[in-house]
C-alpha cells in the first residue's frame, strides 16, 4: 500500500496549497502530535465529525506560530485536512483514545465524517489489529544471565600465591562491585520476566472471567438471566457488562462481537418485527434500571450517542429527552440499530469512557 504524503492529504480534500504553505503546517502537526492531551484529541474527533462548537483556539495558536494568517473561520477545509492528519499520526502511534474516539464517533456508519474518510478506515483497521496483537503469544524467557568481570577468578587465584594487602584490597572491591552489579541484573532480568508473566495472567483472567459470564448468561449489572431481556434490552446489558469485565486490555478480545451476538441470541423473541429505534431501546427500562448501565466517565456526548441517551432519559425522564438528545448530538433519537451494532456501539463508549 502507497504511503500518502502530507501534500497527497490536502489533493484528496480537493486543496491546492503551495510548497510554503505545507511546510509551514507540518512543523506545528508534529508538535500536536507530540504535546496533545485527552481532552483535545475528543475535540479534534469532534470537530472531524462536523461539531463547530467546540473551542479549537490551542489548535489554531499552534498554526498561527508558523503562519500569522492562519484563520478557523475563512479555512475550515484545510482546519479538518489538518486536524486528520494530527489524528492519523496518533493512531499510527497506537493512541487508544484517538482510536476508540474516531470509532465510536462513526456511531456504526451512521455518522460520516465531511471529508477525510481515510481516517476512520485507519481507526477501525488499528482497532482490530490491535485487539489481535495485545493478545499475541508472547514468549518468555527463563535463562537469567548473572553479570560476570572478566578475569577476576584469574587476578584471586593469583592472589594465593602473594602476600600482597594493597592487591588484595582492590580484588575485595572488585568482588563487591561484581556481587552488586550481578544482583542488579539478575533483578533487572527477573521483573521483565515477571512483568510478562503477569501481564499474560491478567489477559488470560479477563478472558476466563468473560468465559464464565458467557456460560452463565446472566447479566451482572442487572443480577438477571438474558433470557428475561428483549433483543435490545440484551444488547446493551451485554455491553456494560463486557466493558467491565475488560479490565486488562484497551480494546479487548477480538471475539466480542461474537460474544455479544450470543447473549443476544439468548434473549426473547417478541412477535413480528421488533423495533430497531434508540428511543425504544432505552424506553423499554425503567428510571431505575437505566442507571445500571452507566458509563465510567462523562462523555463527549456527539462521540457516544448511546452512552448520552442512557444519562439524558435517567436524568430526564422516559419518553421526555428526544429534544435534549438531539442538541447534545446532532442525531434524532429514532435512529435505527440492530442489536449487535447497538452493543458493539455502547462496548466502544463504555472503553473509552475508562481511559479518560
Amino acid at each position: 500500500m502507497a504511503i500518502l504524503t502530507f501534500a497527497d492529504r490536502y489533493a484528496e480534500a480537493g486543496l491546492a496549497p503551495t510548497s510554503e504553505t505545507i511546510i509551514s503546517r507540518q512543523e506545528p502537526v508534529k508538535r500536536l502530535v507530540d504535546n496533545i492531551n485527552e481532552q483535545q484529541i475528543l475535540d479534534l474527533t469532534s470537530f472531524y465529525y462536523g461539531d463547530t462548537d467546540v473551542s479549537l483556539e490551542w489548535f489554531r495558536a499552534e498554526f498561527s506560530e508558523e503562519d500569522a494568517s492562519f484563520s478557523l473561520l475563512n479555512n475550515e477545509r484545510e482546519a479538518r485536512v489538518l486536524s486528520a492528519s494530527v489524528l492519523g499520526e496518533l493512531i499510527d502511534q497506537e493512541n487508544a483514545v484517538a482510536i476508540l474516539a474516531i470509532c465510536a464517533g462513526s456511531v456504526k456508519g451512521l455518522r460520516q465524517p465531511l471529508q477525510s474518510l481515510w481516517l476512520l478506515k485507519n481507526a477501525e483497521e488499528s482497532f482490530l489489529k490491535l485487539a489481535i496483537a495485545g493478545r499475541a503469544f508472547q514468549e518468555i524467557p527463563i535463562k537469567i544471565v548473572p553479570t560476570v568481570t572478566p578475569k577476576l577468578d584469574e587476578e584471586i587465584a593469583a592472589l594465593g600465591a602473594t602476600n600482597d594487602w594493597a592487591t588484595l584490597v582492590t580484588l575485595l572491591g572488585k568482588i563487591r562491585a561484581e556481587a552488586q552489579a550481578s544482583a542488579k541484573a539478575v533483578a533487572t532480568q527477573s521483573m521483565g520476566i515477571l512483568k510478562k508473566i503477569d501481564r499474560q495472567a491478567a489477559l488470560i483472567r479477563e478472558e476466563s472471567q468473560m468465559l464464565w459470564w458467557l456460560t452463565g448468561g446472566y447479566s451482572r449489572v442487572f443480577n438477571r438471566s438474558f433470557t428475561t431481556f428483549s433483543t435490545q434490552q440484551a444488547a446493551l446489558a451485554a455491553a456494560i457488562d463486557l466493558g467491565a469485565l475488560t479490565n486488562s486490555s484497551e480494546f479487548g478480545p477480538v471475539a466480542i462481537p461474537a460474544m455479544l451476538e450470543r447473549v443476544i441470541l439468548t434473549a426473547k423473541k417478541g412477535r413480528g418485527a421488533q423495533p430497531k429505534e434508540l428511543s425504544a431501546a432505552i424506553d423499554s427500562f425503567s428510571v431505575e434500571e437505566l442507571r445500571c448501565l452507566k458509563a465510567p466517565s462523562t462523555l463527549p456526548p456527539k462521540l457516544t450517542p448511546i452512552s448520552t441517551a442512557i444519562e439524558l432519559a435517567e436524568v430526564i425522564g422516559i419518553g421526555s429527552w428526544y429534544a435534549q438528545f438531539k442538541s447534545r448530538t446532532g442525531l434524532e433519537s429514532s435512529i435505527q440499530l440492530e442489536s449487535l451494532p447497538l452493543a458493539e456501539q455502547l462496548y466502544r463508549e463504555y472503553l473509552l469512557g475508562r481511559l479518560l
